[in-house]
């Protein structure tokens, strides 16, 4: 009884310290930033505390231009005085991807069957080197975006629409960071301007601003207005700054066991960090060019341009043709130079000229060559017309037109007139006696097609090809033999699919042979004859049938395979016996054996 009492006692002190304990304890959340204010290229740290629980699942909601990465959970328990609590720790490391005002929403923890939420969490993330930064002194920080990558361009100005403004295009990046190989030239971004096309391998070299030395990398472009009006534009360029990954902290708080930031840049890796580089928000004013003294044959063309006009041959007669070579040389915006227009003129005949631009390595200079095709109509001309053409110089402010000398030629009367307006409906053909020596003045003409003199033969009317006679019988003989070698390659394919059809066909036509001859020689009344074509007869189609030779088979493989009830059997050894002896057979006899063998073997087939 004693020894039960104090079993009894001993139990009781063991649950004295429990009866403290609540019976349901209170689940509480805390989340919390380690910086209500930092730069974007820099991180700060979410705790979320959850008391009451030895359990919980936290929802983080996805934010745009942020992002968590988990860096582990820590739980604690504490026993004091007999009260019991216990604790998760949560840490997160948050990541902004650009500058702005953040605000995290209320997390949902989820413990058992009870969901609680945090209190919302507001912090703003300023640009490169701009926020508030720790005091630790092994810490990587940034002075300012300025200091490390920016662009710079040379001076604007004030413009004509279509100008060509040469422009130099330089990023400056500052050597104490490290960076990744641009992969693509800076962008324009702006209305109304255009730019032309940025090399891939810009000029490299170093400079120095203000005590600080950039790695420099320079573009020669231009720029021009497509529209008047003062545009505002920006260059930007992407790129990438490799910043130092410190190691993450001891596990159980404090700093690195090794405490010094050379292991840190000894087994840190590199975080990637895109940035965008842009210069200064620059404005390019474009004007028209004035109405007040254009020129009729203005084109568009702004620069400063020169014409030189040469004539081949200069000695001709009259309906050869004489090649006119134009070519304006000069800086400005070639896209907008045409070929000077030939004066009109009753004496002349003019075709449409070809072009060919070839621009220099100092853009915007360049040369555009212009060939035209002249034939004359008129043996009194002396003199090709001056060609004139009209540009707009922006230094000066003016309109110019340049224009080229009259240039002397010498054109002869033929052998024979040349009528150059012929009536189609007289066709008479006109064949100037001088035509050998215009052939061989036009051939030495390059990329000039002769000129024929001569007329060719003229029809009442032209019938199309395909409503000719003997077009559209050719046209169905070729479809007749498509068709023909279609149901021909069609048969042979189906021949191929179905072999069993082309040894019935054989066999019906062995068969039918067979019983030709049976019948001959039962009219005849040749009993010998009859039972061996009989046999023979028999062995060819069992052959086939069995896919062996039909002379090898005898009285006993037909009884073996078909059986002791088919006629056949009567027939073959009537056949094998006449074979060794004579036999004579009644033409009723002939008759009965030639209806049971017909009748036995087209059930076989």
């Amino acid at each position: 009884m004693e020894r039960r009492n104090f079993s009894a006692f001993f139990i009781c002190l063991l649950l004295l310290p429990l009866l403290s304990l609540p019976a349901r304890a209170e689940i509480t959340v805390e989340a919390s930033l380690s910086k209500n204010s930092f730069p974007v290229d820099s991180a700060a740290k979410l705790t979320i505390i959850v008391t009451g629980a030895r359990s919980a699942d936290i929802t983080l909601k996805e934010i745009e231009g942020l992002q968590f990465h988990s860096r582990g959970q820590s739980s604690r328990i504490n026993i004091i005085n007999g009260s019991y609590s216990s604790s998760i720790s949560n840490l997160y490391i948050v990541q902004p991807l650009q500058p702005g005002t953040y605000t995290i929403p209320p997390i949902s923890i989820t413990t058992g069957k009870e969901t609680v939420q945090t209190e919302p969490i507001t912090f703003e993330v300023t640009g490169i080197g701009q926020g508030s930064q720790p005091n630790n002194p092994n810490t990587h920080t940034l002075a300012s975006k300025n200091n490390i990558a920016f662009i710079l361009v040379s001076e604007i100005g004030r413009h004509y629409t279509g100008e060509i403004v040469p422009l130099r295009i330089k990023a400056y990046f500052n050597r104490k960071y490290r960076w990744e190989p641009i992969s693509s030239p800076p962008a324009l971004k702006a209305d109304g301007v255009v730019m032309s096309p940025l090399s891939n391998e810009p000029e490299q070299n170093q400079e120095q601003l203000k005590g600080v030395i950039y790695h420099v990398l320079s573009w020669n472009t231009t720029l021009s207005g497509i529209k008047a009006g003062r545009h505002p534009i920006l260059f930007e360029l992407d790129a990438t700054l490799l910043l130092q990954q410190q190691r993450s902290r001891a596990p159980f708080g404090g700093n690195s066991p090794f405490g010094d930031s050379l292991f840190d840049s000894f087994f840190g890796g590199l975080q990637r960090k895109p940035i965008k580089v842009t210069s200064p928000e620059l404005h390019f004013e474009a004007v028209e060019p004035p109405e007040k003294g254009r020129p009729e044959n203005f084109t568009g063309a702004i620069g400063d341009f020169q014409l030189t006009v040469n004539a081949f041959p200069q000695e001709v007669e009259v309906g050869e043709p004489i090649t006119l070579t134009l070519e304006i040389t000069g800086k400005g915006n070639f896209d907008r130079v045409e070929s000077p227009l030939f004066p009109a003129t009753s004496d002349w005949k003019t075709y449409s000229p070809t072009t060919d631009y070839s621009s220099q390595k100092t853009y915007p200079f360049g040369k555009k060559l212009f060939e035209q095709a002249i034939v004359s109509k008129n043996s009194s001309l002396k003199h090709i017309p001056p060609l004139s053409f009209s540009y707009f110089d922006p230094e000066k402010g003016s309109y110019i037109t340049v224009a080229s000398a009259p240039i002397a030629v010498n054109i002869a009367k033929p052998d024979s007139p040349i009528n150059l307006q012929q009536s189609v409906h007289t066709a008479t053909a006109v064949k100037p006696q001088s035509a050998q020596p215009a052939a061989e003045a036009v051939e030495s003409i390059k990329g000039l097609a002769p000129l024929h003199l001569e007329t060719g033969t003229f029809h009442q009317s032209i019938m199309p090809l395909y409503k000719r006679l003997w077009f559209l019988a050719a046209v169905g003989c070729c479809i007749l033999l498509l068709l023909f070698d279609f149901f021909f390659r069609l048969r042979l394919s189906n021949q191929e699919k179905h072999p069993e059809l082309q040894l019935q066909k054989r066999r019906q036509e062995l068969l039918a042979g067979d019983l030709d001859k049976l019948s001959q020689a039962k009219d005849s009344g040749d009993g010998s004859l009859f039972l061996a074509l009989c046999r023979q007869s028999i062995q060819q189609q069992l052959g086939l049938l069995w896919q062996i030779k039909g002379s090898a088979i005898s009285l006993a493989d037909i009884k073996d395979k078909l059986g002791h009830t088919t006629d056949l059997i009567e027939i073959f050894a009537a056949a094998e016996q006449a074979a060794y002896g004579t036999s004579k057979l009644s033409s009723e006899t002939m008759q009965i054996y030639f209806e049971q063998l017909k009748k036995e073997l087209e059930e076989l087939i």
